[in-house]
């Protein structure tokens, strides 16, 4: 057995699962689901609501990619407070 494969089958993961990089994975329809509960959760008229929901719903992988970018992008930008939230979003 190679050093990798001695690393990968340790307790703890090994020192790569330490070092290593590692991915988060949010899929497509968590995103959605996301969206959409934000929106049903949002005071706009139900008219504007129900719309937006069927766009989103609607959306192309590649544009729900680029959504979520824009709308990451977004709120960092409008969050008030965005150090104090940061945080204690990091300390809890």
């Amino acid at each position: 057995m190679t050093a990798a494969g001695m690393d990968f089958l340790a307790d703890d993961g090994g020192l790569s699962a330490i070092l290593g990089v590692v991915t988060i994975r949010l899929h497509e329809d968590t995103i959605k689901a996301l969206l959409i509960d934000r929106i049903e959760k949002s005071d706009a008229p139900a008219s504007v609501r129900t719309k937006l929901v069927d766009q989103i719903k609607a959306l192309p992988a590649e544009a729900t990619k680029a959504l979520t970018l824009d709308a990451i992008k977004a709120g960092l930008a409008n969050m008030p407070e965005f150090l104090t939230w940061l945080h204690g979003a990091l300390t809890t």
